[in-house]
């Protein structure tokens, strides 16, 4: 949302409607994502298989890897070239999400890709369950809903394994930062939340370690740090901080959902990534457009000083 809290309300802001076929293109739109992002979506469903097969007791077919990739890489484009298609019949014209991506282009997704693998899997813990040495762990879906409160929220780890009595809780981050910000502390944490709520894991934050593997410059890098009760409950004070503001976001729309009053992105990187580039005015100049929106909230704002100083006038 601090990216562009324009884009998360087109994404987000209309879910309850999902139902209706025009919410369901909304949020196709907002969900289109650049080659670069589709690799690292594949990267990461391809780890997680990896150890699903493993699970399964089944041969893992690694002379594969290189295909099933590119399958993961290709399909996505060929899914958004149905959201490009919607997109250009509303606009009558070519849109700029609609690029032609060279073979070239997709030959070297795939080569990052299976080079990051490799590594991933000659990391710890993925090593260490691999080769037996943690012997009770699974698997988690990204798509698992926790409740906090009446919000539904997907807060939950990839990977979760038992070492003595501690029960470690794992994000695969395929592109990050290095450094671990105090607010990613916090929202890491946010999988110890899930995990309490989990029926047979234990109820108690000191039982869990939180970690994630993050790529970033050229390695793997494994973050870790104990859960406690202090920090897990800051980290639900930060979700419900979240939420909040998510709600005021939603209703200065308004009743007519006007998009006008919303923020528009920081940074043209985040225009050119976004599903909406075609219809968003950030999408042809953003620093242009961020002027005129400061500019009609301030001759808004004006305008009701004005009114309300003529309301309290006393009346002759």
């Amino acid at each position: 949302m601090n990216q562009c809290p324009r884009a998360w309300a087109l994404k987000y802001g209309f879910i309850r409607n999902r139902n209706g076929v025009f919410n369901r293109h909304l949020h196709h739109i907002s969900d289109w994502s650049p080659p670069w992002r589709l690799m690292q979506r594949a990267l990461r469903g391809l780890i997680i298989e990896r150890l699903q097969y493993f699970s399964r007791g089944e041969k893992w077919p690694a002379k594969e890897l290189a295909l099933r990739l590119r399958h993961r890489i290709i399909g996505g484009l060929a899914i958004q070239k149905n959201t490009v298609d919607i997109v250009e019949t509303r606009l009558r014209d070519s849109s700029k999400l609609n690029r032609k991506i060279p073979e070239q282009e997709i030959d070297r997704l795939v080569e990052i890709a299976c080079n990051r693998f490799h590594t991933a899997i000659e990391s710890k813990p993925i090593a260490s369950i691999l080769n037996g040495s943690i012997k009770e762990w699974f698997t988690c879906s990204r798509l698992d809903k926790t409740k906090v409160d009446s919000w539904q929220l997907h807060i939950a780890p990839d990977l979760v394994w038992k070492q003595g009595r501690t029960w470690h809780l794992l994000r695969f981050t395929v592109q990050g930062g290095e450094i671990v910000t105090p607010f990613k502390i916090l929202e890491h944490m946010t999988m110890a939340i899930w995990a309490i709520e989990r029926p047979g894991l234990p109820m108690v934050a000191e039982r869990f370690t939180v970690e994630t593997l993050t790529w970033s410059r050229g390695f793997w890098h494994h973050w870790v740090e104990r859960a406690d009760s202090r920090i897990v409950e800051i980290a639900i004070q930060m979700i419900k901080s979240d939420i909040r503001a998510m709600v005021d976001l939603y209703k200065r729309m308004g009743p007519l959902c006007d998009l006008s009053q919303l923020p528009l992105a920081t940074n043209r990187r985040t225009c050119r990534n976004c599903g909406h580039i075609d219809t968003c005015p950030g999408g042809e100049d953003l620093l242009r457009a961020r002027l005129e929106q400061s500019a009609l909230e301030l001759t808004k704002a004006t305008t009701k000083i004005g009114k309300s100083r003529q309301s309290n006038q006393p009346q002759k």
